[in-house]
């Protein structure tokens, strides 16, 4: 579809708490992707946040020696809960050249995203989970995530808790908890210290799930998966109803973990649509169709 050209550039933001994800459209047709540092309001303060967009973003969305030209934000991000929302356009807007800025969940870009202008379920599965039912236009219903010690379940935090927990209580086969130390080098002391002490500790759990995917042929590593992603259906989907409605993913764990995914969703009859690794070009094509049709 041929868009004309926006007057004033566009800035979609992708949020997470390991990582942001950055697409800057200006009105000549250039695009730029940029990655930083995640963002997450509600596990982080200020000076944080300020940190990745002051030191990480602004430099490289500047053009050297000159001044960008005001521009819309649209900011889809992990724990942007409506609490947090109102903070986080204001640590934009204070930062960055804008004309206006608008924030929302990232669960709202994951629907925009997935969906477009048609009902389905809009699923993340990244460091972090979460889901919700969206008619095409709105989001209808909505699950709580309530994070990873008491949700987020199939998430990367959630697949690295489990696997160390199994690891830790002896719960998996003698060869895998072998390899696990050999690879990590850690024991349980240093695990507990990395969870309970440390920060981040939801980014320290799902940075463990490349282990899980180099032995995913594994029968016990296979079952584990399983066992996570039901749980996600279980508590996060099937409260929705689903019926013949397709069931869309974004995320890295979806990305790299969808035969699994498949393989879980097919035992409970639910239909799967679209998984994507990164929906932020999907989130940009959203916004120049509606500037398009002239509801920016």
């Amino acid at each position: 579809m041929r868009h004309d050209k926006p007057q004033t550039p566009l800035l979609v933001a992708d949020a997470g708490s390991t990582k942001t994800a950055w697409f800057h459209a200006t009105p000549d047709g250039q695009r730029k992707y940029i990655r930083t540092g995640g963002i997450n309001p509600a596990l982080q303060d200020d000076e944080a946040i300020l940190a990745v967009l002051r030191d990480e973003l602004l430099p490289r969305l500047l053009p050297p020696g000159g001044k960008e030209a005001g521009c819309h934000v649209y900011y889809y991000g992990a724990g942007c809960i409506p609490s947090q929302c109102g903070r986080m356009e204001r640590l934009l807007a204070a930062t960055l050249p804008c004309e206006s800025v608008e924030v929302r969940s990232d669960l709202w870009g994951a629907a925009r995203a997935l969906c477009g202008h048609e009902a389905g379920i809009a699923c993340i599965l990244g460091t972090g989970a979460n889901s919700c039912l969206y008619d095409g236009t709105d989001i209808t219903a909505h699950v709580a995530p309530l994070g990873y010690v008491l949700g987020d379940e199939g998430s990367g935090a959630a697949l690295g808790k489990r696997l160390v927990a199994d690891i830790l209580k002896g719960l998996l086969p003698e060869e895998l908890c072998r390899e696990f130390s050999a690879t990590y080098g850690w024991d349980e002391a240093d695990i507990v210290r990395k969870v309970y002490r440390e920060p981040g500790a939801n980014r320290f759990l799902a940075s463990l799930t490349p282990f899980l995917k180099m032995h995913a042929d594994h029968p016990a590593i296979h079952a584990l998966l399983e066992d996570c992603f039901d749980d996600f259906f279980a508590r996060n989907v099937e409260p929705y109803s689903p019926g013949s409605l397709p069931v869309h993913f974004t995320g890295s764990i979806a990305f790299h973990f969808q035969t699994e995914l498949k393989e879980t969703a097919s035992k409970r009859q639910l239909r799967i649509g679209k998984i994507q690794q990164n929906p932020l070009e999907e989130m940009l094509e959203y916004h120049l169709t509606a500037f398009e049709a002239g509801e920016l």
